[in-house]
C-alpha cells in the first residue's frame, strides 16, 4: 500500500506543479511565490509541518507567521482536493503523502507536529 500511495503523491505533485489541466495556475503561483517565506519561517522555527500536510504556527510565531500559515493552508487544502480528484484518491491520502515528503525534504532543525499535537525537531 505504501508504494502505491507514494506513487500517487509523486504523480499528483508532478501533474499539479507541471501546470496540467487540474493544477490551477493561480494556486501554483501563490504557493511558489510564498515558498521563500515558508522556508524562512521554518528555518526560524516559527512554523512547522503537520502530519496532516498543513503548516502550523509555533509558540514563537508572530502575526505575519499566522497569516502566512493561513494562506498556505488554504492553498494546500485546495491542492489536496485537486490532486485527489486527478488520481482518484482521497484528499487525506494526498495530504499524508505531502507530509511525509515534507519530512523527507526538511532540514535539520525544522519542526514537525504529530497528529496528537506534539512537536518534534528533525
Amino acid at each position: 500500500m505504501r508504494p502505491v500511495l507514494g506513487l500517487i503523491y509523486f504523480a499528483a505533485t508532478l501533474l499539479a506543479f507541471a501546470g496540467t489541466s487540474f493544477g490551477k495556475a493561480d494556486l501554483k503561483d501563490r504557493m511558489k511565490e510564498r515558498l521563500p517565506k515558508v522556508l524562512a519561517a521554518k528555518n526560524a522555527g516559527t512554523v512547522g509541518e503537520g502530519s496532516d500536510g498543513l503548516l502550523y504556527v509555533r509558540p514563537s510565531a508572530g502575526d505575519n507567521d499566522v497569516k502566512l500559515a493561513k494562506g498556505e493552508n488554504s492553498d494546500r487544502t485546495s491542492y489536496f482536493v485537486q490532486a485527489a480528484k486527478a488520481v482518484n484518491a482521497s484528499p487525506s491520502d494526498i495530504a499524508k503523502q505531502w507530509a511525509k515528503g515534507m519530512w523527507a525534504k526538511g532540514s535539520k532543525g525544522h519542526w514537525y507536529r504529530s497528529s496528537k499535537g506534539s512537536w518534534s525537531q528533525k
